[in-house]
């Protein structure tokens, strides 16, 4: 009988010991689009929003994460959008231990969204401003 490898988890407590030293270098906006259908924007629109996360751990102490949010604003009874807007945030970071998978994949699930939900909240509101939509305001980030 061949035993399976039990994945080690980063427990909680030392989790957070480590994100202690963890240094944020810089957050910046890698891309970002914006398509409108002025003829569908109604009243009452539905709002579909995807985040999608990844990181890479570069030379053991330093990390980029990629962050991205794609926003679909539809008439409630059409399919049709009256808005697509999409961005992708760039989150460098380091550290002064090196950095483990373990460690990433918690950090991506529990505070990249937390970190980058307001400046995707921020991009949102300007673009909207901007093109001449009504103001929105997207909900409070929930994991």
């Amino acid at each position: 009988m061949v035993k399976e490898e039990t994945k080690q988890r980063m427990a909680p407590d030392e989790y957070w010991k480590f994100l202690q030293q963890v240094e944020l270098q810089s957050i910046v906006l890698d891309s970002c689009s914006v398509k409108t259908h002025r003829d569908k924007i109604s009243g009452s629109m539905k709002l579909d929003i995807q985040k999608k996360v990844g990181y890479v751990i570069e030379k053991e102490t330093s990390a980029v994460i990629t962050a991205q949010y794609d926003l679909i604003a539809t008439p409630s009874i059409k399919k049709d959008f009256a808005l697509k807007l999409g961005c992708v945030y760039r989150v460098m970071m380091t550290s002064e231990r090196l950095i483990t998978d373990d460690f990433m994949e918690i950090f991506i699930n529990v505070n990249i969204q937390t970190n980058t939900w307001p400046y995707f909240r921020e991009f949102v509101q300007s673009m909207l401003q901007r093109i001449g939509y009504p103001p929105l305001t997207l909900p409070f980030f929930k994991s």
